[in-house]
């Protein structure tokens, strides 16, 4: 009897140390699932900052120029208002086309950079192209909510806008 009184109290031992392991094993189970989450969510945050970093840069490069050719606009009215103005001699037809010819290269640069001219001229308002200034009746032949006339062309960068048209619309 001796013997298996020694043996119980041995079994009585080892289950105090089995229920030990495994609370310390479901311990163990559990942080390990909150650090899995926290990894695959630092995991999920990079990534996105990856995205947002390349959408950035993406956008950086997309509208580089947007500064330069907003404040080309100016010069590129000015001379277009040059190129309405008529000459006689030949002098002032020389410079006119000296004009024209600056007038052209400059436009051909914005081009290349994706600078696009709004001339919206009897095409239906867009408020999101143009800036009506003023509204007119409609005449004969012509539809409400078209473009009449053009104060001032607007320009686009790829699809931002620079400078709305400013336009004259019927109504």
């Amino acid at each position: 009897m001796t013997e298996h009184n020694h043996e119980n109290e041995e079994l009585e031992e080892v289950l105090p140390v089995e229920e030990a392991n495994q609370s310390e094993l479901e311990n163990l189970e559990g942080e390990y699932e909150q650090l899995e989450d926290r990894f695959l969510r630092v995991q999920a945050e990079l990534a996105n900052i990856q995205k947002r970093n390349a959408k950035e840069r993406q956008d950086a490069a997309k509208y580089r120029s947007q500064n330069l050719a907003t404040s080309l606009l100016p010069a590129l009215d000015s001379l277009e208002k040059a190129l309405e103005t008529e000459v006689e001699d030949e002098k002032a037809k020389n410079l006119k086309k000296g004009v024209e010819m600056v007038y052209n290269l400059l436009v051909e640069a914005l081009e290349k950079e994706g600078v696009e001219m709004v001339n919206p001229l009897n095409e239906p308002f867009d408020p999101n192209y143009h800036m009506a200034i003023q509204v007119q009746p409609a005449e004969e032949g012509q539809a409400a909510d078209t473009v009449v006339s053009v104060m001032q062309k607007g320009y686009r960068l790829n699809d931002r806008i620079l400078r709305p048209a400013m336009v004259v619309v019927a109504q």
